[in-house]
């Protein structure tokens, strides 16, 4: 069985961005401290895991994105990326693009729904997604075969691994995050629930719609204040009119279907001129120039 790479990479270029000093700079004495740690990320995986299928999904800031027109403070509590921060992105997909690996992102869709529509298109039989995120919306994404990795936290998790890690089954994860609401992202929820109880909700009820249709059974479940949370449910039952638009991944991105899965042959000199541009260290150079040697399609 073959393994398609799906990578969230923005997480890991934020990662970078905190983890390492903006005092790291290139040649022009520009930061370049989030590509320096995102490029050691993606040689790690390249050593580790030698994939022959990855895609690299990129986010854009999105100003006419889906859920921003179903709900116009979808994301408001971000403070928009510093220029520093924006150069470091381009540089990160053209690295990417040197290595001979697709990257992909879009001014209206979330690199979310990219992953999404490609797992959802190159799913079957023969070919299982591994999706490198530390992102639980896209926990959503599993099935039976596949796997949700966190690659900085070195956490693998499968579909029953999701299930008893949020109590819901991955395809219930949009709903559960409907209910209780996401503050990373600034999506509303039911005041009052958090995602323990948005889980029970769904182990009985199934789904968001169906819950909706049976309010009145929440007073009888067997936990302490059933009927406060159905009282607030009734009174904030609107909110899921949007939260629930919010928290599903759209895997049905046009613009995907067409993207080239396959790694393709490295190109050594835009690479070389990328490492010289950036003023990369004797050691990052010659792991990358081994890399090259030992034969960087393999």
């Amino acid at each position: 069985m073959q393994t398609l790479y799906l990578v969230d990479s923005s997480i890991y270029v934020f990662k970078a961005w905190f983890s390492l000093p903006d005092s790291l700079t290139n040649k022009q004495g520009q930061p370049n401290n989030a590509w320096l740690g995102f490029t050691d990320f993606v040689y790690q995986l390249l050593q580790q895991e030698k994939p022959q299928q990855i895609v690299f999904a990129f986010d854009e800031s999105l100003q006419h994105s889906e859920r921003n027109a179903i709900y116009p403070d979808y994301k408001a509590n971000r403070a928009p990326a510093p220029d520093e921060l924006k150069r470091q992105f381009q540089w990160c997909r053209q690295w990417v693009e040197a290595l001979g690996i697709t990257q992909v992102a879009s001014n209206r869709y979330e690199a979310d729904d990219l992953v999404g529509t490609l797992a959802t298109l190159h799913r079957n039989e023969q070919t299982r997604i591994v999706i490198l995120t530390a992102d639980k919306d896209l926990a959503q994404l599993i099935t039976e075969k596949d796997i949700w990795w966190s690659y900085a936290a070195g956490q693998q998790l499968g579909y029953r691994a999701i299930q008893k890690k949020f109590g819901v089954r991955p395809d219930q994860i949009a709903d559960q995050l409907a209910i209780a609401g996401d503050k990373v992202d600034n999506i509303p929820g039911i005041p009052g629930i958090g995602m323990t109880i948005a889980g029970r909700l769904l182990t009985k009820f199934g789904n968001v719609q169906n819950l909706r249709q049976n309010l009145d059974q929440v007073k009888t479940m067997k936990f302490r204040g059933a009927e406060r949370i159905m009282n607030l449910l009734k009174e904030h039952e609107s909110v899921l009119d949007i939260s629930a638009q919010l928290t599903p991944i759209n895997c049905q991105v046009e613009s995907m279907s067409g993207v080239d899965v396959n790694r393709g042959k490295a190109d050594v000199d835009k690479l070389k001129a990328l490492m010289a541009q950036q003023g990369l260290g004797q050691a990052r150079v010659q792991k990358w120039l081994h890399w090259i040697e030992a034969g960087s399609t393999a």
